[in-house]
């Protein structure tokens, strides 16, 4: 069985690295026995949202952001139907920002309620997060010059940051939008695990459990060590 992933931008929102998330989700789906089909689209290129099972963009600059934005604008509402027809969306770092109201008072996607203001100072942070979505923390790293207010649907709120945070990302039907970026799916096997599992329940198959000893093993390694940080904070 077939499942098509599309990597959205790749080319100029990946500023971290973030086509690992695609690759790892790539090998897992493989993994339960899926032909798995991944197409990478830009700027002014034919989308057909329709045709995936998963979407996936990460982070850019904050020109980059703008640009993208621009461009998805002239898809506006074939986006829209594919997140409220239920589709897997999985936005990470400053991409998920394009899903409020306004970005610096400018109009955004408008398919949530909050603003995205772009501040002068740069945030970067590791964190250990907690969401109702997932029963294990979650780790990462953030690194934004973005204040988001009137935000009503957050993903997650800190159990560590070095800034005061009260909340972050998104949760909206099936998207996962979160400032936190890098290789999110590699760091948190639970989080890859559960959009596998959506992506089985999808095409109506059964999840094979399958043991990843060392992803899991390097989760706990990260965990520990931002634990220890938070005792001695």
């Amino acid at each position: 069985m077939e499942v098509k992933i599309l990597h959205l931008y790749h080319d100029i929102m990946n500023l971290y690295g973030e086509y690992a998330n695609v690759k790892i989700l790539e090998k897992h789906l493989k993994d339960q026995g899926f032909e798995v089909i991944v197409d990478k689209k830009s700027i002014g290129e034919e989308k057909n949202f329709i045709d995936y099972d998963f979407i996936y963009m990460g982070c850019g600059t904050e020109k980059n952001q703008k640009v993208i934005l621009a461009d998805l604008l002239n898809d506006k509402e074939d986006f829209l139907k594919y997140i409220e027809d239920e589709k897997l969306v999985l936005l990470t770092g400053n991409s998920f920002e394009i899903l409020g109201k306004t970005i610096d008072e400018e109009d955004a996607i408008g398919l949530l309620n909050f603003n995205t203001t772009h501040i002068d100072k740069r945030i970067t942070t590791d964190v250990i997060c907690i969401s109702k979505m997932f029963s294990n923390k979650v780790v990462g790293f953030i690194n934004t010059m973005s204040k988001i207010d009137d935000n009503e649907n957050p993903l997650f709120e800190f159990d560590y940051t070095t800034y005061d945070f009260k909340n972050d990302g998104i949760t909206y039907k099936n998207i996962i939008g979160t400032h936190l970026i890098g290789p999110l799916l590699i760091r948190n096997p639970e989080i890859l695990g559960y959009i596998i599992k959506k992506i089985c329940e999808n095409k109506e198959t059964e999840y094979k459990e399958i043991e990843y000893k060392e992803e899991n093993e390097g989760y706990k390694l990260v965990l520990e060590e931002l634990e220890k940080r938070k005792e001695v904070k």
